[in-house]
């Protein structure tokens, strides 16, 4: 189904934000946008210890990452979106994940 390896061999370039997820795709939608589909997954990370909660991840891709409940080691990388509210005029930066494309 993966034309594309999910972990590449990354690069380090400075003030690029990468990070790491294992875990299991528990559901994906997928969503027309401005250039081609976008498929937005949940990956949940096992719980630190037994005492917490599983950490959850919303990771956006132009491509199916893999089918609902298989296991995933995927790189993602950080990105800020920029929107202002249009009552209060706000400057909002809102943190993404989204699937490192290398």
């Amino acid at each position: 189904m993966n034309e594309k390896p999910l972990v590449p061999d990354t690069k380090k370039i400075p003030n690029e934000l990468k990070l790491r997820l294992q875990g299991k795709l528990d559901k994906f939608e997928k969503f027309d946008g401005q250039n081609g589909p976008i498929y937005e997954s949940l990956i949940i990370l096992p719980a630190p210890n037994e005492y917490s909660s599983p950490y959850r991840f919303s990771v956006k891709s132009d491509r199916q990452i893999d089918k609902q409940g298989a296991s995933v080691d995927i790189v993602v990388t950080i990105k800020s979106r920029y929107w202002k509210h249009n009552t209060s005029g706000k400057v909002n930066y809102t943190p993404e994940l989204w699937l490192d494309a290398a």
